[in-house]
């Protein structure tokens, strides 16, 4: 995550970008949150506690050397071994998973969601939304594949296709499905039943869309519009829980500056897709989901799990989690709206901020978990 902040300041290509912050950063996030959440979703308990590790190992030799193959332009095989190791990784996450809670997924009186809050309808369709949130990643796995070995799928292999469907199809379809009964556990308020149906309904449909049509009109302007309808009711049900909860916690500030940049991040690719804005609009579109949406909404949680507050160590305030928050979400608005407007050194002083508040929340994250495991 330091390095994505890094790679903004050097103005980096996409594909660093992408490869340092999505696979780099946000995936393995939301695969240790998946490790701690999805098995007590369904009542379960994780089947085994080595085979994580492995995926960890081999998640991150894979971004390692996808990484040094793009930075330093190294002979093709690097970049096989990368996605090799990589799609070994996603297979042990999967199938790690689906043998502990796949047992599961199919019997209703074994549900037990993430709170008492929400019914069991909004839970059921929450629960379905997580083996279509794994869908994706398979799908997107295999597209990473194929671009290494040239395998014959239905599918053109780009690296834009990997990345809809793992951003959108596997974090964003996760985060709303998890997210809906996370807030009503964490903030004592549920979202109403009619908008998480329709926020999990769109946001379900729209990646697939978007990852096999990739700038072919009209679907891929159907599926835009489609998690936009998403974005924005995730929006909404977070604005709700945070004008409604007496429960003011420093995560959540985090989720809901994360929710508001989502739903600028798609709202600007629509208007790009629908002509309305110049391609320089790519950019704040990268920047708003891959920075603001993402990272802030998984920092936003992480807090929630792992207060530092409960660590004894420099720092370990609510004030230093806040203005980590604070400087990352400012600093990736700045970078946003330099790139729209051209003016370089607001996305230079964007980026400063946005490394200073990743370098914090590295410290706060990394001393809490070794507080808690050493017990010092």
């Amino acid at each position: 995550m330091v390095g994505l902040q890094a790679a903004w300041l050097f103005d980096a290509g996409y594909r660093v970008v992408a490869l340092l912050g999505l696979f780099g950063a946000v995936l393995p996030m939301v695969f240790g949150m998946a490790y701690l959440l999805i098995p007590s979703y369904v009542g379960r308990t994780l089947s085994t506690g080595r085979l994580p590790g492995v995926q960890f190992v081999a998640s991150y030799v894979g971004t390692g050397l996808l990484v040094a193959h793009e930075l330093f332009g190294l002979r093709r095989i690097v970049m096989t071994a990368g996605i090799v190791c990589w799609s070994i990784g996603v297979a042990v996450f999967v199938a790690t998973l689906l043998r502990t809670v796949g047992p599961a997924l199919g019997t209703s009186q074994d549900l037990v969601g993430l709170s008492g809050t929400q019914s069991r309808r909004s839970t059921r369709l929450a629960t379905v939304a997580i083996p279509v949130g794994f869908g994706y990643l398979v799908a997107g796995t295999v597209v990473l594949l194929s671009i290494a070995f040239d395998l014959p799928i239905p599918l053109t292999p780009t690296f834009p296709t990997v990345v809809h469907f793992y951003a959108t199809g596997f974090v964003a379809l996760l985060i709303f499905a998890l997210g809906v009964q996370l807030m009503a556990g964490f903030f004592r308020v549920a979202p109403p039943r009619p908008l998480t149906y329709l926020l999990l309904l769109s946001g379900g449909i729209a990646p697939g869309l978007l990852a096999t049509t990739f700038y072919r009109p009209p679907w891929f302007v159907v599926g835009a519009g489609l998690e936009l309808v998403a974005m924005v009711g995730y929006g909404v049900a977070v604005t709700i829980v945070v004008s409604r909860t007496d429960r003011r916690r420093v995560g959540l500030s985090g989720i809901w500056l994360g929710a508001l940049a989502g739903v600028l991040a798609v709202g600007v690719a629509v208007a790009r897709v629908t002509g309305f804005l110049d391609p320089l609009a790519i950019g704040v579109h990268v920047v708003g989901a891959l920075n603001g949406f993402l990272l802030l909404t998984v920092l936003g949680y992480a807090y929630q799990f792992f207060p530092v507050t409960s660590g004894q160590f420099p720092g370990a305030t609510e004030r230093s989690g806040r203005t980590t928050i604070l400087l990352l979400g400012t600093g990736t608005g700045l970078y946003a709206l330099g790139t729209a407007v051209e003016l370089p050194w607001l996305p230079i002083a964007g980026g400063v901020l946005s490394f200073l508040g990743a370098g914090g929340y590295a410290y706060l994250m990394v001393r809490r978990l070794r507080w808690g495991l050493n017990g010092e």
